[in-house]
Formats: structure tokens, C-alpha cells, sequence
């Protein structure tokens, strides 16, 4: 799942109910819309306080909202789940100094973390025979560079739990302001992963492809998706933010060809709504 620069992160949540018979580019298309429309409406209050301006030593956003995202990786069909929002903001320590809360414009580093869900053969005819993966959570650091209305931004994790190879994703955006506290951002974006990744994902060992019906894949690393995302951020107040996203990624090289995405499809939306609020705490005084 893309993540933005700015450093919000999404752990979507597995249970929620599935659809299969859906039209991916209505759904890219009417939920991105959405995002923007209903952010355009919001009424606009006091504007947001400087960081560490009260004494804070640690300032974070969290919200939740919906998202529908591609079932597994290479999945036709979609599911519709909660959507967490968390970005930490600022962090004052003691003899190490701060972290954050200065211009946005330049170089920022940062976390970065994912939740990848369990995946059960048993919800998919197209996994039948494949095995489960259990949920994956994947830490690792992302750098980002602004200049003007421009940014860049790399991720890379790797799997602590559920798989254990390196994952990553990257972009561009050029960014606007069409409102004053409307802030959108669009750009390419490219996504890739190691053979750990991708044998546990994409992936289909002789005993699976015995029990399932497919061939033997074993796929390399690489560059495993190109695409396009698209966020916008609506400020509410100096604390509540409305949030909308979304994304395209057509899946490439032995991720395009693997047969998991053959049967399911190489065209992966994902969309997103929610709404964060942005607080600080004093940690050390």
C-alpha cells in the first residue's frame, strides 16, 4: 500500500467484507473525487499552532477512516476495511535534540511502517491449494526532499513478522494549494521488493503448485509496480484534518507474471477517506 512523505501511515485491518463484481477505475475515480469534494466543503477555523509552542515534546496525528483496497496482492477482487491514520509530527530528547516541526522544504527523514494482513487461502478460489501467509508487519525509515511545489520521497521495510525481505516504494509530487487550507498532491510512483517478498506474495513453490493447480513460480526481486497517487488534506481546524487518497499501481516484470496475479489481475486501485487530529504531549518536563 502506497504511503505518503509527509508520514502517514496505513495498517489496514483484514475481516471486513469483499467484492469481487466492481469497476476498479469507478471505484479510483469516485473515491478520490469524494475525498476533494467533501475536504472543499469543510468549514475552515483557527489556523494550526507552531510545534513545541506549548511546551510539547512530542507531537503526532491518529485518525481512522474506510479504505477499499485489492484483497491480497494481485487480487481482482476488492475488500473494504478501516483505515488508521498515523503520523508522528515532531519529537523533542533530551541531549539528542529535536526531530521534525521545522520547514517543510528541504530534506526530512523519517519511520516508516506497514501492516500487510493474513492471507487465507481459504477466502479465494484463485489461492486455493496456495497455504496461508500470516499478517506482516514491516518497519523501516523513508527520506523525503521538498523543494517549492515539488517533492521526492523513498521508503524501504523490511518484514519483521509474516515474510522476511525488503519492501519498498517511491515517487514524486507536485504539489497545490487551491484553497487556502486545501492542500493536493499527485505524482508517479514505482514500488519494489526483494525474492523474499516476492516468493512469499507472488510466488507458487512445487508443493503449491501441486495442490493448487498453477505452475512453479520463483520470482526475483525488483521493480515490481509502476503507477500513479494522489492525496488531499483538508485542515478543519488547527487540530482535525480530512484526508482523502488514492492510487493506481500496474504490477511489472516477474510480479506481472507471476500466477497469482494472472488470475487475479495486474491492475491494483486502492482509495481511502478519514479524519486525523494532531495533538502534543510533554514527555520530559
Amino acid at each position: 500500500m502506497p504511503q505518503r512523505p509527509g508520514g502517514v501511515l496505513f495498517a489496514p485491518l483484514d475481516g471486513f467484507p469483499r467484492f469481487g463484481d466492481i469497476s476498479k477505475v469507478r471505484v479510483f475515480s469516485m473515491a478520490l473525487a469524494a475525498g476533494l469534494l467533501v475536504s472543499q466543503a469543510a468549514l475552515a477555523q483557527e489556523s494550526a499552532p507552531a510545534y513545541g509552542a506549548g511546551g510539547e515534546d512530542f507531537v503526532i496525528e491518529l485518525g481512522g477512516g474506510a479504505s477499499v483496497t485489492p484483497a491480497y496482492e494481485g487480487a481482482d477482487d476488492y475488500t473494504v476495511q478501516p483505515k488508521p491514520f498515523i503520523a508522528l509530527h515532531y519529537l523533542s530528547l533530551p541531549v539528542l535534540g529535536s526531530f521534525g516541526g521545522g520547514s517543510d522544504q528541504g530534506l526530512s527523514v523519517g519511520p516508516s511502517f506497514r501492516v500487510v494482513p493474513e492471507r487465507d487461502d481459504n477466502d479465494h478460489k484463485a489461492l486455493t491449494g496456495l497455504g496461508d501467509v500470516d499478517t506482516a508487519i514491516e518497519l523501516g525509515g523513508k527520506v523525503g526532499y521538498r523543494r517549492g511545489s515539488l517533492e521526492a520521497f523513498l521508503a524501504v521495510r523490511r518484514g519483521v513478522t509474516g515474510h522476511d525481505g525488503f519492501v519498498g516504494e517511491g515517487g514524486a509530487n507536485v504539489i497545490a494549494n487551491p484553497l487556502e487550507r486545501l492542500e493536493v498532491k499527485a505524482g508517479p510512483r514505482f514500488s519494489f521488493a526483494d525474492s523474499e517478498y516476492m516468493q512469499t506474495y507472488l510466488g507458487v513453490t512445487p508443493a503449491q503448485s501441486a495442490a493448487s493447480g498453477l505452475p512453479a513460480f520463483n520470482p526475483d526481486g525488483g521493480i515490481k509496480g509502476l503507477g500513479l497517487g494522489a492525496e488531499s488534506r483538508y485542515q478543519l481546524s488547527g487540530n482535525w484534518t480530512l484526508v482523502g487518497e488514492a492510487s493506481y499501481e500496474r504490477l511489472v516484470g516477474d510480479a506481472a507474471n507471476s500466477p497469482i496475479a494472472q488470475v487475479g489481475s495486474k491492475n491494483q486501485f486502492s482509495a481511502a477517506l478519514g479524519l486525523t487530529y494532531k495533538f502534543g504531549l510533554d514527555l520530559f518536563d
